[in-house]
């Protein structure tokens, strides 16, 4: 059977013209010919456009091709700062996978995906700009939009780690996040979902001193003006594990404790509204013995933070905490000092608070603080309903 189909592929290829067959010869040279080349027009282009990031740039070791599912893969890529004397990569990833994503061709959309792995973002702070390294104000969105033909609608990181390095004060300081698992959806509102926040986000990851990260974030990356529900935890962080960097930025160490957060942001039309809440547990700031030995200043203000600390921190529970409300705009930030100490107050003496969000904040408090309730005649401003959404809170060492 494989003979005749052979035979009748000779016969028709004999039948075609001397112009036909050297065209069609022609075309299929060419076309192996561009398959062969495409990984190195494609490295090029890429090595191009990261060399064109302001203060930075960067390379790929390769390129692979995976054209039957309409992607390719950037393997082996750095990203250094070029003007400045940082040995450390700013950012280096094994491999970064774009491709077409497949699912959303059921609802006739065109769009992309990219999938990171075991990335690394290192920021580093130096006594000299030239020797640190924040990436602050870089079009990181659009370089990575150019490197693939359609809108990217889906992100995924998997296993990622974040530093932050210095040695400018002193104590070498190295707070870093691990085995960070992100994924956002719905970036281009593919599915033309008519929703104010039609895309989303979920993280999480662990962090130095054995804690654990958390957030869930709602919101519309179409809308010029940061439109978002944001909701964030990190718990159970060691706080001796944090002792060189409390050194270098706040002169004193701590002899145990754990360290809790709990933020809840909702905001619309640059206009944002939410809560902090900060927790410590079985904090111990001052140590006789330990901190005896240390300069006569240091010793004075490690024995004035350990005071406070012990003054205003529930003591059956062992634990000192607030919850800070914060508004305004991007522009201008607000927090609620007064109502923050009452907060610091009442779990002193009244009752301690609880490891969890209390205000989930969603887009109605954010309209609310940018348009306050009119004030009447006693006083006293008119309520205003405000109705959770479903899924505002994130349930502790979940994510969810």
């Amino acid at each position: 059977m494989a003979v005749d189909v052979v035979r009748k592929v000779g016969s028709g290829w004999r039948r075609l013209g001397r112009w036909a067959q050297w065209t069609i010869i022609v075309i299929v040279v060419v076309l192996v010919a561009f398959r062969l080349a495409l990984p190195w027009i494609v490295k090029r282009y890429v090595n191009e456009r990261l060399n064109k990031i302001p203060d930075y740039s960067g390379h790929v070791a390769e390129i692979h091709m995976h054209l039957w599912r309409g992607a390719y893969e950037i393997v082996g890529l750095e990203i250094f700062k070029s003007n400045g004397k940082v040995p450390t990569p700013f950012f280096n990833t094994p491999s970064i996978d774009l491709a077409i994503e497949s699912r959303e061709l059921l609802h006739r959309k065109l769009v992309g995906s990219v999938v990171i792995t075991d990335p690394q973002l290192n920021f580093v702070e130096g006594p000299t700009p030239e020797t640190s390294q924040s990436g602050i104000n870089k079009p990181w969105g659009k370089t990575l939009q150019s490197l693939f033909p359609f809108d990217i609608n889906r992100f995924t990181v998997r296993r990622g780690r974040i530093h932050f390095q210095s040695d400018l004060k002193g104590q070498p300081v190295n707070i870093y996040m691990t085995n960070l698992m992100a994924v956002a959806t719905n970036l281009t509102n593919a599915k033309t979902l008519n929703n104010p926040l039609p895309a989303g986000l979920t993280a999480g990851a662990e962090t130095i001193g054995g804690g654990n990260f958390a957030l869930k974030l709602r919101m519309n990356p179409l809308d010029p003006a940061p439109t978002f529900e944001l909701n964030a935890m990190l718990t159970n962080v060691n706080l001796v594990d944090l002792n060189n960097f409390l050194r270098a930025y706040g002169k004193f160490d701590v002899e145990r404790g754990r360290f809790q957060l709990f933020t809840s942001v909702a905001s619309e039309n640059g206009n944002y509204h939410g809560h902090v809440k900060i927790m410590f547990q079985n904090l111990d700031v001052f140590a006789w013995e330990k901190d005896k030995h240390k300069n006569i200043l240091q010793f004075f203000w490690e024995a004035v933070v350990g005071a406070v600390a012990a003054g205003f921190k529930n003591h059956p529970h062992d634990q000192l905490a607030t919850d800070v409300p914060i508004s305004g705009n991007f522009a201008a930030s607000k927090v609620d000092i007064w109502a923050a100490v009452a907060s610091l107050l009442h779990n002193a003496f009244i009752r301690a608070l609880l490891p969890r969000i209390d205000y989930p904040a969603h887009l109605d408090t954010a309209r609310i603080e940018a348009n306050p309730p009119p004030i009447t005649p006693d006083g006293a401003r008119l309520k205003t309903k405000v109705n959770e959404p479903a899924g505002a809170s994130v349930t502790p060492g979940t994510g969810r």
